[in-house]
């Protein structure tokens, strides 16, 4: 709110214009300048936290019914995986050995294939065909019948994975849109202060960019990475089982592997965190700079603020590349360590089947597996380095939920009825950062139907007592009430509802005239016409092409100030609120539109309780008592003419705002020692 003091920034923050603004920065000081940013980050290190593991349980327990069909899906989709190359095998050492399957039993290594030969025997009663011509005719029906089972496999195999992938990405997907909702619940509850200490882009990054980091954590992490274990374990067990000299020669580079993999992850997690750091610094220095760009240009430091852009994509380029690095030797070192596995077993399993120790089948086996082997190594180094996001990014997601600033409701809420005698605040003090009070002592009544009107210099605590009195903070000694319950008895939602606000900076949303007057309330076409009609911003809207269905700009950046005011006047007024709080609501409207303002609020506020905080004291002669503030202190209390009678703040404030002088104010006093300098 306009007028609010900002409460302190965290350590860390330096103020805006500062040196990094007023001259370029060498490398040494940009980077130091970096590290003291308000939007940088601590560099997380979660490559794996049980804690934040069960966390996450939560969200996918209610689709445990897919987990467990992915994981009975990812089996079937291993072990047909590994059938294949054996069923190429029963092929190779069955039919295509040279010999009819059924009638060789130097053929044992194929059982597939002597089965099928037996079951596809010759013709009875030695009708059939000659000998040779009857052996030749068995092997092609038995390589028939073996690539039709290899066939079926794969199809088999194709339905699981299909169906392994959508129930994965279901199962992320839904995950993403329960998490990113209870964030974004979770952010509308939080306390003014906590956007205040908060850059935006960092917490839509949050609420995009990490909670995508979680669905990869879902839809091919956590199975995938079972799938790939069982993949490795299968081939390994699978290979011993066939020819354990060959599989150990096979594997001799194991070791090797190993070694690679661990130095692989140590160096791409360090640059990974670096990556995930810098992006979230330069999401949010770039949402700072497109939201500040008309001081920007005001200010002509576009070339400061681009220079400080750069120098932070630098850095995100500079982990980037760095991490690549890492990934440009890993994997080609892995790629070597099996052309020699290859190698290793080419050499001895062609002297083994030269020698007839190995048949061809058993060699061609264990290529195929060799090749199969490494892929998923591959693998899970990437899967990995999705856990340590997904790590690094529930680590941030749940610490912005653990992290809760909202007010406490109440246990048993107070029905809201509608105000009776009056709004009191008694003996109110509150300090934004728990020790600096910004308001002190503060003790008045607003009685029903009343026009209260809050004026002091900037900083005085008047926007502050808005923020009171809409419980957008509770008073950190004292209390408000209305009618002479606590403010803090009552839900919050149901007691804003009671007011029409109108801030100095007015909040268009991209919707249409009609959507912003009514802001889901669910109003009448008719309220939210008259409401308009009443604060003259029809005249706004037949303006525009499409009238009340036209759909605006972000932040109403077609409109001027004093029609983005108007609108907001309507919205406010449209839901007939009992309590109207006006904080400069007049600021930044010209005489003529002023006018216009004057006359309706005149209207308007007849019967209602209105507060309204001015530093255009002409705005507020009329109001029936004006309240006038002072370094958090209310001073003086009266009517226009009282307190210009009394020579006090409020009448040296006037003289200032007007040009006169002590002897221009006849009849006045002069100021007292408590009028600001």
């Amino acid at each position: 709110m306009s007028g609010a003091p900002t409460p302190g920034e965290p350590d860390g923050t330096r103020p805006a214009g500062g040196a990094s603004e007023r001259a370029p920065l060498g490398k040494a000081a940009r980077g130091a300048a970096s590290r003291q940013d308000f939007h940088a980050e601590d560099v997380l290190d979660k490559p794996f936290d049980r804690d934040l593991t069960l966390r996450l349980c939560r969200y996918v327990r209610p689709y445990a019914r897919h987990i467990v069909l992915s994981v009975v899906l990812i089996l079937l989709s291993t072990l047909l995986q590994l059938l294949g190359p054996l069923l190429l095998k029963e092929a190779i050492d069955g039919p295509l050995a040279g010999a009819p399957p059924a009638a060789a039993p130097d053929v044992c290594a194929a059982p597939l294939a002597a089965w099928l030969g037996e079951l596809l025997g010759g013709e009875p009663d030695g009708q059939g065909p000659a000998p040779a011509a009857a052996g030749t005719d068995l092997r092609l029906r038995v390589l028939a019948g073996v690539l039709a089972i290899y066939f079926a496999l794969l199809l088999l195999a194709f339905l699981a994975r299909y169906a392994q992938t959508i129930a994965m990405n279901f199962i992320g997907q839904s995950v993403m849109r329960d998490l990113r909702m209870h964030l974004f619940e979770h952010l509308q509850r939080q306390s003014l202060t906590f956007f205040q200490r908060q850059p935006v882009g960092r917490l839509v990054t949050r609420v995009t960019s990490d909670v995508e980091a979680l669905n990869e954590l879902f839809t091919s992490g956590l199975v995938t990475f079972f799938g790939d274990l069982l993949t490795v374990f299968g081939i390994v067990a699978l290979m011993f089982y066939y020819n354990p000299k060959l599989a150990a020669l096979a594997l001799a580079t194991s070791p090797f592997l190993i070694g690679i993999t661990l130095v692989f992850r140590a160096k791409a997690r360090k640059h990974y965190r670096e990556i995930r750091r810098t992006l979230a610094h330069l999401n949010a220095f770039t949402q700072e700079s497109i939201s500040g760009m008309e001081i920007i240009q005001i200010s002509r430091r576009e070339d400061a603020r681009a220079e400080q852009y750069a120098a932070i994509n630098s850095r995100y380029m500079d982990a980037y590349l760095k991490s690549i690095f890492w990934y440009a030797i890993f994997f080609p070192a892995v790629e070597v360590l099996s052309a020699i596995s290859l190698a290793l077993v080419v050499a001895h399993g062609g002297s083994d089947i030269l020698l007839g120790v190995t048949t061809f089948g058993e060699f061609f086996l264990f290529w195929n597996y060799l090749n199969k082997f490494f892929v998923p190594i591959r693998d899970l180094a990437e899967k990995y380095n999705i856990l340590q996001a997904a790590m690094a990014a529930a680590e941030r997601v749940f610490g912005i939920i653990d992290h809760d600033s909202a007010l406490p409701e109440p246990a048993a809420a107070r029905a809201v009825a509608p105000l009776a005698k009056e709004i009191r605040f008694e003996n109110a003090w509150f300090a934004y950062d728990g020790a600096n009070h910004v308001l002190r002592e503060v003790d008045f009544a607003v009685r029903r139907g009343e026009t209260v009107a809050l004026v002091g210099a900037t900083g005085a605590g008047k926007s502050t007592i808005v923020n009171l009195l809409l419980r957008f903070h509770d008073p950190t000694r004292g209390r408000v009430t209305i009618d002479g319950a606590d403010l803090r008895s009552f839900e919050s939602a149901a007691h804003r509802r009671r007011f029409g606000l109108v801030l100095q900076d007015v909040s268009i949303f991209s919707r249409t005239v009609e959507e912003n007057i009514d802001l889901d309330r669910g109003l009448a076409e008719s309220e939210l016409r008259g409401a308009a009609e009443r604060v003259r911003a029809d005249r706004v809207v037949s303006r525009l092409g499409g009238g009340y269905a036209e759909k605006m700009k972000e932040r109403g950046r077609t409109l001027s100030s004093g029609e983005r005011q108007l609108l907001a006047f309507a919205r406010a007024l449209a839901g007939d609120p009992e309590i109207v709080v006006l904080d400069e609501a007049t600021s930044h409207i010209d005489t003529d539109t002023e006018r216009l303002i004057q006359e309706a609020l005149e209207t308007l506020t007849r019967g209602r309780t209105t507060v309204v905080i001015a530093h255009r004291l002409s705005t507020i002669r009329h109001a029936d008592r004006i309240l006038v503030f002072h370094r958090g202190e209310l001073r003086e209390t009266g009517n226009h003419e009282e307190l210009m009678a009394r020579g006090g703040i409020y009448a040296r404030l006037h003289r200032l705002q007007f040009g006169l002088t002590d002897a221009g104010a006849a009849g006045h006093a002069p100021a007292t020692n408590d009028a600001p300098p």
